[in-house]
């Protein structure tokens, strides 16, 4: 029987999404608490993963005990204590399980020629169940089997550096299910560890100063992974060349901000558990005797957190500027980045964001005669749009893998602000005849607006206060400043840009007709990820691309590993100047008399009950640089990636053919006792 691969949930609802007041006044919640750097011992910085029990904070209210594996961070113990606290921690495997400490991966900080040195735990236990004994191309499987991925990093591939064809497999590994991994490696052992593994990730002497982050990236279990909290923050500060090179920046109080999704499932007894079953609502969740799935968990816990906490507070006082560094680590949910005023405050008086970099890299642009020298500030979306309109929709829309490192101004009085995540849309018909598409309200002009929201929706409240006596931060730095920083050569101008796109990639999903062995699949122009025949995409270094992406249906976030890109067009819309992306968001189109896009008119506000929407073509320039080897490209919301929607990429030189082995990912299992 063909089975019908559908989106696990609803991927982004930007119809409803806005930062908006609650009913009534919440009490003070808890201040936001800030991830612990990562610990280091003999000069080796350690990044543990282990099971445990973590109690998310929630405000004034019921904290939530969640079980999940996630990584440890042991708080400001080094050395000797961090080496016994880990062999403490794999004695315990399979006993109780210890309380962890905060649900965010410790931050990782580096300068550029750095190399990451990082020996890398896996200290989950193996589980047939949880398909860790089982290879497939486009069904959620491997659950405990873990890697290291530094989302947005120019570097290496290979090796020990990014490899994200690396798989780290439990210490209690059966035998046979390693020989399984080293004949799917077409009998590369080196892709196939098990407990520890030392990575060496060497930084390029010139690298964008900014914001990036880092997961776990075993195909088929990505989703899960992030659904757990298992993510980080991973800072590339440069003094000389950077924002960190500023005065007003340094000056400035810091914030790293990690948007999480804990998919929980309530469970008959505390705590919740993040299974496959509350994070794929589509999939198989069975892996031993091909026994069929269970009925998927329905009341999933989906209220966003930050850094482990529900409900938090940002502190700030009149007038003050802080530096946010946020990463959106969701599954699959855009986030617009706009404070707008709790019931009762003045709504001309929300803090102001000004972008100094988007995914690691600072936002260049030229200012116009006699505008004043800032950042660029984030507005409310912009429905009639002109290039300037899109690039603020841009970066306003913070999409799952996207960063953006901001300065947060207060306004002069006190008052409190909400940033609330999205909730589910409500479709209006809106037909002038039976072929128009249906539409989904509000609108993207009612966006960012004050309105009432339930506390379900709520993910972080800033409260400014009154100065207290002492010296604040209140300067801001000058797009003039940003526009001197590091950042990579433009392609704009390069001189053989093409004139039309010369790399298309379209996002969609099919039926077990057309993916039969995965009986239905995410998929990239038709195709589910399949590396047995080798790489399905092959870019030569130094070649300047211009690549066409589109959706058929949901929406989805184009990232490929490795190398950045200048996000030049969406739809039909020019952007006044190009900003550097690894992570775009790309917008379906509502079908005629359809409904299978949540946010019809997209970020450019196209009308939609035209008839005449087909989705918006994000065009980008782009260059393989530097590196060879294998990659990935994939849609970022991870639960369509792990059911399929990737490919694999190598890099040649020019005049090169592929040298990629097959890396055959077989649908058989092994290790079930």
């Amino acid at each position: 029987m063909s089975i019908i691969a559908k989106p696990c949930r609803p991927a982004l609802v930007l119809g409803v999404l806005a930062l908006t007041a609650l009913a009534a006044s919440p009490a003070p919640a808890g201040e936001l608490v800030q991830p612990a750097p990562v610990p280091v011992v003999a000069g080796v910085s350690q990044l543990m993963a282990f099971p445990q029990i973590f109690t998310l904070p929630n405000g004034d209210g019921a904290p939530l005990k969640v079980q999940a594996n996630a990584f440890v961070s042991f708080g400001d113990r080094k050395g000797a204590e961090v080496k016994a606290a880990v062999t403490a921690r794999k004695q315990v495997m399979g006993a109780a399980l210890p309380t962890g400490e905060l649900l965010a991966g410790p931050t990782i900080r580096a300068h550029p020629g750095d190399t990451l040195d990082i020996l890398f735990t896996n200290g989950l236990p193996f589980d047939a169940d949880d398909g860790d004994g089982t290879m497939f191309n486009a069904v959620p499987h491997g659950f405990d089997v873990l890697n290291l991925h530094t989302h947005g990093l120019h570097v290496s591939p290979q090796k020990d550096g990014d490899n994200v064809l690396l798989a780290i497999y439990p210490a209690d590994t059966p035998a046979d299910v390693m020989a399984m991994c080293v004949r799917d490696a077409n009998g590369d052992a080196s892709l196939c560890q098990k407990g520890d593994y030392h990575y060496r990730i060497k930084i390029p002497e010139q690298h964008p100063a900014g914001t990036y982050w880092y997961h776990p990236h075993k195909h088929g279990a990505v989703a899960l992974q992030l659904a757990s909290g298992m993510s980080g923050a991973l800072i590339i500060q440069d003094e000389k060349n950077g924002i960190d090179s500023l005065p007003a920046v340094r000056g400035a109080a810091e914030k790293v901000m990690l948007l999480q999704s804990i998919e929980s499932a309530p469970n008959l007894t505390s705590p919740q558990r993040v299974t496959c079953k509350s994070v794929y609502s589509f999939a198989r969740c069975t892996y031993v005797d091909g026994q069929p799935a269970p009925e998927p968990v329905q009341n999933v816990n989906q209220k966003l957190s930050v850094n482990g906490q529900l409900n938090p507070t940002v502190t700030m006082t009149t007038d003050e500027v802080q530096l946010w560094r946020v990463v959106n680590t969701t599954v699959g949910t855009v986030v617009p980045m706009c404070l707008v005023p709790q019931t009762g405050v003045d709504a001309a008086t929300a803090p102001a964001a000004y972008v100094l970099a988007a995914d690691g890299v600072p936002v260049q642009r030229p200012l116009s005669p006699g505008e004043e020298d800032l950042p660029l500030r984030l507005t409310a979306p912009v429905a009639k749009l002109d290039g300037k309109g899109v690039v603020n929709n841009e970066l306003l829309f913070l999409a799952p893998g996207q960063r953006l490192d901001m300065m947060v101004k207060a306004p002069a009085k006190p008052g409190r602000y909400l940033l609330v995540q999205p909730a589910p849309g409500t479709v209006v018909k809106r037909q002038q005849s039976s072929q128009d598409p249906l539409a989904r309200q509000p609108g993207i002009g009612d966006l960012c607006k004050p309105g009432v929201v339930p506390d379900a929706q709520l993910v972080m409240t800033v409260n400014v206060v009154a100065a207290a006596s002492g010296p604040t931060a209140t300067a801001l730095p000058t797009q003039s400043q940003l526009n001197r920083l590091y950042a990579p050569a433009t392609l704009v101008d390069a001189a053989d840009r093409p004139a039309s796109p010369t790399q298309g990639v379209v996002f969609g999903f099919t039926s077990g007709t057309y993916a039969e062995s995965a009986g239905g699949a995410s998929v990239v122009n038709g195709r589910p990820f399949n590396a047995e025949g080798g790489p399905q995409r092959i870019l030569t270094l130094g070649q300047t691309n211009l690549w066409g992406v589109m959706s058929a249906a949901d929406t989805h976030m184009f990232h490929i590993h490795t190398n950045p890109f200048q996000v030049v067009k969406r739809g039909t819309v020019d952007y006044a100047f190009p900003i550097w992306r690894d992570t775009v968001l790309i917008n379906c189109a509502a079908a005629v008399g359809g409904t299978n896009c949540t946010f019809p008119g997209g970020l450019t506000n196209v009308d939609a009950n035209t008839g005449f929407n087909y989705g918006e073509v994000v065009q980008f320039l782009s260059q393989a640089l530097d590196y060879t080897g294998a990659i990935v490209m994939h849609c970022h919301n991870t639960s369509h990636e792990d059911n399929g929607m990737m490919e694999l990429v190598e890099m040649v030189e020019p005049g090169k053919a592929p040298t990629i082995t097959p890396h055959a990912h077989h649908h058989e299992g092994a290790g079930h006792h």
